[in-house]
């Protein structure tokens, strides 16, 4: 049974404007909308503004005592919108709650900026992350919906370039193939309160300046499920059975799992995409739980 606070955020997203067939979406009138005023600042957790690089402003949030690692958090938004600043009600949380420290970063959105900016500004930032004197091992890589999919092909690329590994990944909700279309991006519109039709429509159409090509598109760096996971590190994954993204994360775990791969996967009922963004949530709390104990089992 859906939570009351889960069924109260299934009705938010559906209350909000969607646009119609034909429309220009107005992205820097989204981001302004998303621009909330962020969560009170849990006791005794503390954020500061850091420099990765110059065009990559990112978060540090901790917490005294916190000694399991740190996240390094990718925030999601379609790769069009979403800050560090937005998800401080997830990173919060976990800072709060989960024994880590975190490394929130931002990274350029398209339009404006196309792809490959996007992964490009996500491995600098790891770079500088690892040059600062953090240890691969201690670091988890987190993303929700895109950011859930940069993980993972940050995860493959730092592989192809000779960068270690995290000690784990955690992906709420990736986009995994933007090469074929899924039969949830249309089967489950209806019922996902949130994305809708924007899967169905194709997130790469904003990605690139360009229609994109097969080629392009099976890229595991764009589309993380043709990745070679050989030596990438363990993987949890989690998706609502409500969302149009949920046979993304489906076929991902059944390759990894088939291929021997250390992984695990929680699917929740009824809820939103990327819930465990949402603390507030018990759904989030439960999956955000079972996260973290992968990653130490691991």
């Amino acid at each position: 049974m859906v939570s009351l606070a889960g069924r109260f955020t299934n009705l938010v997203f559906r209350l909000m404007p969607h646009d119609k067939e034909g429309e220009v979406h107005d992205y820097v009138a989204e981001r302004k909308r998303n621009d909330i005023r962020p969560p009170r600042l849990p006791k005794g957790v503390s954020v500061e503004a850091i420099d990765l690089h110059n065009d990559q402003p990112a978060e540090y949030i901790f917490k005294k005592g916190n000694d399991k690692g740190t996240i390094f958090f990718i925030h999601g938004g379609g790769f069009t919108t979403g800050t560090a600043k937005e998800r401080r009600i997830f990173t919060y949380y976990a800072v709060d709650h989960c024994g880590y420290n975190c490394i929130a970063i931002n990274y350029r959105l398209a339009p404006e900026n196309r792809w490959p900016a996007q992964i490009e500004g996500c491995y600098k930032a790891y770079e500088e992350v690892l040059k600062k004197g953090y240890k691969a091992d201690e670091l988890v890589f987190v993303g929700d919906s895109a950011g859930g999919t940069l993980v993972l092909s940050l995860a493959l690329l730092a592989s192809q370039r000779g960068l270690p590994q995290p000690k784990g990944i955690i992906a709420f909700s990736p986009l995994t193939d933007q090469y074929r279309d899924l039969p949830s991006h249309k089967g489950k519109i209806r019922i996902d309160c949130m994305l809708r039709d924007g899967v169905a429509r194709g997130i790469a159409k904003q990605l690139f300046d360009h229609e994109a090509n097969e080629e392009e598109l099976s890229d595991p760096l764009v589309s993380p499920y043709y990745g070679n996971y050989e030596n990438i590190a363990p993987i949890f994954l989690s998706v609502s059975d409500s969302e149009t993204l949920y046979d993304d994360t489906i076929i991902l775990y059944e390759k990894l799992r088939n291929e021997d791969h250390k992984v695990e996967l929680d699917i929740a009922h009824g809820v939103c995409h990327a819930y465990p963004i949402l603390s507030y949530m018990p759904e989030a709390r439960t999956t955000i739980a079972k996260a973290f104990a992968f990653i130490e089992s691991n």
